[in-house]
């Protein structure tokens, strides 16, 4: 953690500290492009060579069984899973209100207009992986597909180095309502969602954040396939004085830093004592 006075530095120095990477982004742009293109002419193929290149593990299957959410259900604590299962009731709730009423206006006789509402077919959902596991990002696109009615929910997630996926995102996954998940993650992913292969069903729209390369390779199938807003690297700013508590400010930091290095995570404060 780095503590500066705001009326020491420089006005650049302080449009630094907010500064986004755009260049890493035209960076990883051209390997995003070799490997959705990759995926779309070899389909499964591309997949197991990607993943046993990115994710160093050569998998038998890429597809989450049963068995397998059973086993992560076992491997819950009860504590985590009640938290899973009280997050899931709440982000229904709330997501339950925003489903849009079909309507019909009388215009004349015989006239009438309105409107009508209905699900996205397919939707794929992508549950970044790696540094942590974040149960609460598949609740969040899951749940919300669920309630439209989507017929096709799929997921997908990078497997772990032993193959498998954390338990408590399969737990998610499972409450959310999704009913087909993936071990595949990056680019990989998307490019499979977006085109289809042998085992993971074309989408008609992608959803969820992830990496650098996640984003860019929504960015690059967009012209093909509907995805929702590109996620950039985390950043959160916290205006706090003395009268904050200190433990939930760090919590709201650390829950942005943690999603890894590129995180910009800045606490404006008048006390000194809270920044330390």
């Amino acid at each position: 953690m780095d503590i500066r006075s705001l009326d020491e530095l420089h006005p650049q120095e302080v449009e630094a500290l907010v500064a986004r990477n755009r260049e890493a982004f035209r960076e990883v742009l051209p390997q995003v492009q070799e490997i959705v293109a990759r995926v779309r002419a070899e389909g499964d193929e591309a997949l197991h060579r990607f993943t046993r290149a990115f994710d160093g593990v050569d998998l038998p299957s890429l597809e989450v069984t049963p068995e397998e959410t059973r086993q992560a259900y076992a491997a819950v604590d009860e504590g985590l899973l009640k938290a899973l299962r009280k997050a899931a009731a709440h982000i229904e709730r709330y997501h339950a209100l925003q489903r849009p009423e079909e309507r019909l206006v009388p215009l004349a006789p015989g006239l009438e207009a309105g409107w009508v509402v209905r699900p996205i077919e397919r939707v794929g959902c992508y549950a970044p992986g790696g540094r942590a596991v974040y149960p609460s990002s598949v609740l969040m696109t899951g749940v919300p597909a669920r309630l439209a009615g989507c017929p096709v929910r799929i997921l997908c997630v990078p497997p772990g180095p032993d193959g498998s996926v954390p338990a408590p995102t399969l737990v998610a996954a499972d409450l959310a309502g999704f009913q087909r998940v993936f071990k595949v993650g990056g680019a990989q992913a998307i490019a499979a969602m977006a085109y289809g292969t042998e085992t993971i069903p074309k989408v008609d729209k992608i959803f969820g954040a992830g990496n650098l390369w996640v984003t860019a390779a929504k960015v690059w199938v967009s012209q093909d396939v509907a995805v929702d807003l590109p996620a950039g690297p985390s950043e959160v700013l916290i205006l706090a004085d003395e009268a904050a508590p200190p433990r939930w400010v760090a919590a709201d930091l650390l829950a942005q830093a943690e999603h890894g290095p590129d995180s910009v995570c800045l606490l404006v404060t008048t006390s000194p004592t809270l920044a330390r």
